[in-house]
């Protein structure tokens, strides 16, 4: 399991907060999340928070973008054959989707070709742009890939074909030569938000081709935008934003009923919705089959064919999932006999390539190392492969050290794809394996996380998450805030899902309570056992049969510090509290500890012999046993502060129990108005007064001790009178009380308390700690 260090994110003052609460007038929650993000100028702070479709840029700011709708307009004019050539991932297909709508809405009829995962490969592919040559095409518009295809682009230009490359990946040391290439980074002319997507730039031409109009397109570019975990900066989130809210009004007919089939209401998707359910269904379909039914799907307006294509999408999905799970549950004896790996290479056992790149991160999450995973394929003869890395080490960096032995390769720092021959692999693994070190990566270093509010779970509510909102839509470069609960407890735990490992439990602080669920951290919670733990986690909403409840999405939890001080104490101290002392007992221990000269004097008359000592004498490394209890707290704080004993037994004898009982302000009260109203009462009878009152006479005699103390009564001539009070007077004043409510704290904290409180209250003080 991968260790984990938690810290904030931004920790600034509360006075930092404070401040900046009031000069935006916002609320505390919100000013400090928007502290952690560095967002303070006005300006920003505005946009951060009111994202609204006044703030997409003018799509002319883009690379070619005039070049690009002088080419569509003359091609719609002269009704020349239009191809759209798209990628075969959500990003990809919302994108192919865009321009397909976009363009039909100009009444031009393209058509569009989304390259085949395993038989093209990613980007462009000659065969493929030959085919789409000879169905005679004019114009070809590659969205979400292009830039990379300067060969393939040059062999459609030599064909007489006009090429329009929209894209948003990083670019290649020379450009290919197209029509014009609408990109947000080229260089000189940089675009506002230079981390579009795929989907982003596709809107950006329907925005520069259709004005308003467009906005009904903004909900396909918000699923790329999420689906591509492009940074939700800028005008992402703007179009994020506004097309949750377009979502709603049900543009499309197959995304309707994508939503349906995830039980999702339009009218309440966000953000996460389309990460953990929308995207990874249209991912489904270019990892098994064809993706080409993902575009059918989003652009179609008939909802029986969007019916038979979500249901097959779901098929897809399920037995994505299914083949996920079995590979990486398949691949657990090879990650095993590779513990000592700085590299991990898995080969496939009949594994689906589609599904290698998921399996390589499960892997990656699971050993913090870097992964490839491999499949033998008997089409090509060579093993294709998928690999992803932590941060902290660049994958790109070490395989291409080593390009010579690929039949094909690429990716970047933290992904790559590429084929082998199978007689090279064993080669490139070996020599992989000194790559760690050379990059100073340490699989074993604990992963570095941020969490951004410390709360309790009293503070957890549904206004909260309204606060927490108020910084949607998160993703990329927007994380949804993790909130810290320290010392709490999971309980009520349980498995949960097809293979029982992910968690179901309650986070407790044995007042309030809120239901949590962990993926794939049973087992987890399973080792945590019964101590008191940190929970980091995202607060959301559960809604089940019209009910809507908080509910916690657990990120981890760890023995907290103060479970780990409780434990170790545990090794020190011994609860004899409710246990009978013999002196067999008493013989075993180097000193018997006192704090009271009447208790020390009588077991020193029972046992002359016995080791006695009082609590302010040395007993630096001795096995002792704490006799009696203190007065005063104050007495055994300094005790455990300054003696670090071997074992220490807590037995707080006390015979006095009576002088350890809390004061009963309605019973003083009542006495104090009894008093006043009988002025002829004699100190002696007070007895009498303690059974016409229903009350001890230890609890009169003392309360009327307090009474004396601030002046409340006087004695004259031996009766009880009241007294001509000139001031008001605290009860706190009474010495009397004063030390009763000191003897209060010893009972309530040594005696009333379970152990693990007491440890707890002790670690703050303990020399053990």
């Amino acid at each position: 399991m991968t260790l984990i260090n938690w810290e904030k994110r931004k920790n600034p003052t509360k006075q930092e907060i404070d401040k900046f609460t009031s000069e935006k007038k916002l609320d505390p929650i919100v000013a400090e999340l928007l502290l952690e993000r560095d967002i303070t100028d006005n300006g920003d702070v505005e946009t951060f928070l009111h994202a609204n479709v006044d703030e997409l840029q003018d799509p002319f700011g883009l690379h070619d973008m005039d070049k690009a709708l002088e080419l569509i307009d003359e091609a719609i004019e002269s009704d020349s054959k239009i191809a759209i050539y798209g990628d075969y991932d959500a990003d990809g297909v919302t994108s192919t989707s865009i321009m397909k709508l976009a363009l039909q809405k100009l009444g031009a009829k393209p058509i569009f070709y989304i390259p085949d995962r395993f038989k093209d490969g990613y980007g462009p592919n000659l065969d493929r742009y030959r085919f789409l040559a000879d169905q005679g095409i004019n114009l070809l518009i590659t969205v979400d890939n292009g830039v990379g295809g300067k060969d393939e682009i040059k062999y459609m230009k030599d064909q007489g074909i006009k090429v329009i490359v929209t894209d948003h990946h990083d670019l290649p040391a020379e450009l290919p030569e197209a029509d014009a290439i609408v990109h947000p980074t080229i260089p000189g002319s940089e675009y506002i938000c230079p981390y579009l997507s795929g989907a982003g730039v596709a809107f950006k031409i329907a925005d520069a081709l259709l004005g308003d109009e467009a906005l009904e397109l903004i909900d396909l570019a918000a699923i790329g935008t999420v689906a591509d975990s492009v940074a939700l900066k800028g005008e992402n989130r703007v179009i994020v934003a506004e097309g949750l809210r377009q979502m709603k009004k049900n543009h499309h007919v197959g995304l309707g009923v994508l939503v349906k089939k995830c039980k999702l209401k339009l009218n309440g998707i966000s953000e996460e919705d389309i990460a953990f359910k929308l995207a990874p269904r249209i991912n489904a379909l270019g990892r098994l089959e064809s993706a080409s039914s993902g575009v059918e799907l989003l652009t179609t307006g008939d909802e029986s064919f969007a019916k038979e294509i979500v249901d097959e999408t779901e098929d897809i999905n399920s037995r994505r999932q299914d083949l996920v799970n079995t590979a990486f549950n398949d691949a657990q004896s090879q990650i095993a006999e590779q513990k000592d790996h700085g590299v991990i290479v898995l080969k496939g056992n009949g594994w689906h390539q589609g599904i290698l790149g998921i399996v390589a991160s499960r892997t990656m999450g699971q050993e913090n190392k870097p992964v490839l995973v491999t499949q033998f394929d008997d089409n090509s003869g060579v093993m294709k492969g998928s690999g992803r890395s932590p941060e902290g080490f660049n994958l790109f960096t070490a395989l291409n050290k080593h390009r010579d032995l690929f039949v094909a390769f690429g990716g970047h720092a933290q992904a790559c794809g590429f084929s082998i021959a199978e007689d090279k692999l064993d080669e490139l693994t070996e020599l992989l394996q000194s790559e760690p070190e050379i990059q100073g990566f340490d699989p074993t270093a604990a992963v570095v996380k941020n969490y951004d509010l410390d709360l309790h779970l009293d503070e957890l509510n549904f206004d909260l998450i309204k606060k927490i909102n108020q910084l949607a839509p998160f993703g990329m470069g927007n994380p949804k805030p993790v909130i810290k609960l320290s010392n709490v407890s999971l309980s009520q735990s349980r498995s949960i899902g097809k293979d029982a490992t992910h968690l179901k439990t309650m986070i407790t602080d044995n007042i309030h309570q809120i239901g949590a669920i962990g993926f794939g951290m049973f087992q987890q919670s399973a080792e945590m056992g019964d101590n008191l733990c940190d929970v980091y986690a995202e607060l959301g909403i559960n809604e089940w049969a019209g009910k809507k409840n908080l509910q916690l999405m657990l990120d981890d939890f760890q023995i907290s510090p103060q479970a780990q001080k409780v434990a170790a104490l545990k090794g020190v101290y011994l609860d004899y509290r409710n246990k009978r002392i013999s002196q067999k007992a008493i013989d075993h221990f180097d000193s018997i500890v006192f704090f009271n000269d009447i208790y020390y004097e009588a077991v020193k008359r029972l046992d002359p012999k016995a080791k006695l000592i009082h609590y302010d004498e040395p007993c630096e490394g001795q096995n002792v046993l704490i006799y009696d209890r203190p007065h005063d707290i104050e007495l055994f704080k300094s005790f455990i502060k300054n003696n670090k004993t071997h074992y220490t037994a807590l037995y707080f004898h006390t015979d006095l129990t009576a002088r350890y009982l809390k004061p009963d302000m309605i019973k003083m009260k009542t006495l104090l108005k009894y008093l006043y109203t009988h002025q002829s009462i004699k100190a002696d009878e007070m007895n009498l007064v303690a059974d016409y009152l229903n009350m001890q006479k230890n609890d009169v005699d003392f309360y009327l001790k307090v009474f004396f103390e601030l002046n409340f009564v006087k004695m004259v001539n031996g009766f009880v009178e009241k007294a001509d009070a000139s001031q008001q007077r605290e009860l706190i004043e009474s010495p009397t009380y004063s030390k009763r409510l000191q003897r209060n704290d010893v009972e309530k904290i040594l005696i009333e308390s379970n152990f693990d409180d007491l440890l707890s209250w002790m670690s703050d003080y303990d020399c053990h700690c």
